[in-house]
């Protein structure tokens, strides 16, 4: 009796990489298979939302510019991320010149605020459509791409030739990476795309250390009259992509806190300085007019070199001798009336002072979003009616809690 036939299993090696990638599409696109451990997972669930909102692999991608109203928004809404981006923007660019990449920085929502121009000698049938300021790369526009998945997801990722969900998008590599802002909020993406063949080199690595450096100048930019603090265990590694940094308001307490921060120095945000590291806010304040680190013990005993800054509220650059206790507190909506009380007459802010920074604040951010209030009371972490209060107050004058306007005394 002859014995039964036994299939065997498919080749679990692959002679290349494109080997690898056309079984998976086979599996997955053909046979609705999840060919797991033969694409990253985020580009697994990338496919799948692709084919859940109506997308074909066979279709080419949109090259769609957004409306004039849109590509207004995302320039006003990254005004200063791409401040904060300007150096390291050109930094990279100049590194990877020779490569025939292209650098992409986008807004949140994936729109092309600022891209590189076509690269001498680059081999390009897609990108000089998508490769435009004000194209959408989100994933509902053009399906599966490294940028479109970070702005979705929020975690960076490289895409490779085949795991681009369009079949006319498969020559294409891209590595991308997030930015946020001082509210952990996703402030845009820094991409990195070639055509044509491989980058070569780690590019995942090189996006992710520029577009770091890019976040600690943005968080840096959005803290007027808040402590900066940057700390780490080798002074050399202050001022580069690898530098913790925390943000400490009025109430000495800190207001945010990037990734190194959080994993070396072991912070939560709302915690005191005190608590973090074992002084005042005041104290760490003192050290501003060093301009040299300086060695920074935490309760836990380990030592780190630190360096404080404190930004003005006009933008006008970092402080370079200490300011008087209140000048922590003038920071919006977190000043309170008792601890201004708490100051000797000729320190502290009156009434008139905080009331107009506070109206500059609302304003600037205001402007940023383009007006939208929801958003712009989301940014600053305040209510808002107290956005709407301000208004009228400019407008019409004071007005109590209920909106009422007084009499102007």
């Amino acid at each position: 009796m002859p014995a039964p036939s036994v299939q065997l299993p498919r080749q679990l090696f692959f002679a290349t990489p494109e080997d690898r990638l056309s079984l998976a599409r086979e599996r997955f696109f053909e046979r609705g298979e999840k060919p797991l451990g033969l694409v990253d997972e985020a580009v697994l669930q990338s496919w799948g939302r692709c084919l859940a909102s109506g997308l074909r692999t066979q279709q080419q991608p949109l090259a769609q510019r957004v409306g004039p109203v849109r590509l207004h928004a995302a320039m006003r809404l990254t005004r200063l991320l791409r401040e904060a981006a300007a150096p390291e923007l050109q930094r990279l660019e100049a590194t990877i010149a020779f490569t025939a990449s292209r650098v992409i920085l986008t807004s949140p929502d994936g729109v092309v605020v600022h891209v590189t121009q076509r690269p001498q000698g680059a081999e390009e049938t897609v990108l000089p459509a998508l490769g435009r300021v004000g194209i959408d790369l989100s994933e509902d526009a053009v399906g599966t791409t490294a940028p479109g998945i970070v702005a979705r997801t929020g975690r960076g990722v490289s895409v490779r030739g085949a795991e681009h969900f369009s079949e006319h998008v498969v020559r294409t590599h891209c590595a991308a990476a997030p930015i946020h802002d001082v509210h952990g909020q996703l402030a845009g993406v820094l991409d990195l795309t070639i055509e044509g063949r491989g980058f070569g080199f780690d590019a995942y690595a090189l996006v992710a250390s520029h577009a770091c450096a890019i976040e600690n100048r943005l968080l840096q930019l959005q803290s007027p009259e808040l402590l900066v603090l940057s700390f780490q265990a080798d002074p050399a590694l202050l001022g580069t992509p690898l530098e913790a940094l925390v943000g400490i308001d009025g109430e000495g307490r800190l207001r945010w806190a990037n990734a190194m921060a959080l994993r070396l120095g072991q912070a939560a945000i709302g915690q005191s300085a005190e608590e973090v590291f074992g002084r005042s806010a005041q104290s760490l304040l003192s050290s501003i007019r060093q301009p040299a680190p300086q060695p920074l013990t935490l309760p836990n005993g380990l030592t780190l070199w630190s360096r404080a800054q404190l930004r003005r509220s006009d933008g006008a650059g970092p402080l370079t001798s200490v300011p008087p206790p209140a000048a922590l507190a003038a920071v919006v909506d977190i000043a309170s009336p008792a601890a201004a009380q708490a100051q000797p007459p000729e320190q502290a802010a009156t009434p008139a002072t905080l009331k107009a920074q506070r109206r500059r604040q609302i304003q600037r951010t205001l402007d940023d979003c383009g007006g939208n209030v929801a958003r712009a009371a989301r940014l600053l972490g305040v209510s808002r009616g107290l956005i709407y209060r301000t208004l009228r107050e400019v407008e019409h004058g004071p007005t109590d809690p209920n909106g009422n306007t007084l009499a102007r005394g």
